[in-house]
């Protein structure tokens, strides 16, 4: 709904995820907290195997044993996810929170046609006719600026590009209404033209939808361009937090100072 900017989506306290057992126990999520705002971006950056995937997916209860959320809260819409049965949980994904992913092409299943998996999507979360849900499917394609209403719908994965394929993603993660946004290196595994489409898109439902986004990088030069805040992710812990033209340009942490260094 429009009027809902600024308004918390996402609240994680003191959030834990370890794997392994006993003595090979790893804990590669130390007691973080973050929030995520109504049309704001905020950045999730570290170096590759600080635990941004891993707080990501602890988030959307996708930690697969030996892996588990440890300890902590997860607050969407003011009710704590780990408190509520696992069926709420597995509800709310698509419907309240959706992620999109790096490699929009393995994301997606090959073996469906797009509209397919847009039509299914649209049912599991919203009591309409298949005609409707095909409707709302191509509404939210043209909103992505994906033109060709039924004929792309009738396209596999294969047959389209890589940008394409991630403006599909992003069109899938919203077309159930849902306003929480986790993405996850969105633009790496493409090219350069391709990430600034990803990104004015990412704006766009920023921007026009109050969509809230959690936009986990290692890029510094999109989070300059696109974040509103950010949090800078060390060995499984936030170690620094503010907004982003705070942090870059008076960051508080020698390895914030690291990370900005290494842009030079």
């Amino acid at each position: 709904m429009k009027g809902e900017r600024g308004r918390e989506l996402l609240s994680v306290r003191d959030l834990t995820t370890v794997f392994g057992r006993g003595d090979s126990a790893v804990v590669a999520v130390d007691g973080i907290s973050l929030s995520v705002r109504a049309g704001r971006i905020a950045a999730l950056v570290g170096e590759s195997g600080s635990g941004k995937s891993a707080a990501a997916l602890s988030v959307m209860g996708l930690i697969d044993p030996p892996g588990r959320v440890e300890a902590g809260e997860i607050f969407l819409n003011g009710r704590d996810l780990r408190r509520r049965p696992l069926r709420e949980w597995n509800a709310c994904r698509g419907r309240d929170m959706a992620m999109i992913f790096q490699d929009p092409m393995n994301a997606l299943n090959p073996v469906l046609p797009i509209g397919r998996q847009l039509i299914e999507t649209i049912r599991r979360h919203r009591r309409v006719s298949g005609a409707e849900a095909r409707a709302i499917a191509i509404a939210q394609l043209e909103r992505a600026e994906l033109h060709g209403g039924d004929r792309l719908l009738r396209k596999y994965a294969f047959e389209l590009s890589g940008g394409m394929c991630q403006r599909i993603m992003i069109a899938l993660a919203l077309v159930s209404g849902a306003k929480l946004l986790i993405a996850d290196e969105p633009t790496t595994a493409l090219d350069v033209g391709v990430q600034a489409q990803i990104l004015r898109e990412l704006d766009r439902v920023r921007r026009e939808e109050d969509v809230g986004i959690l936009l986990i990088t290692h890029d510094l030069g999109v989070v300059a361009e696109l974040a509103d805040e950010v949090y800078v992710m060390r060995s499984g812990r936030i170690v620094e937090h503010g907004e982003v033209f705070d942090v870059f340009d008076r960051p508080r942490h020698e390895y914030t100072r690291e990370l900005l260094d290494s842009r030079l």
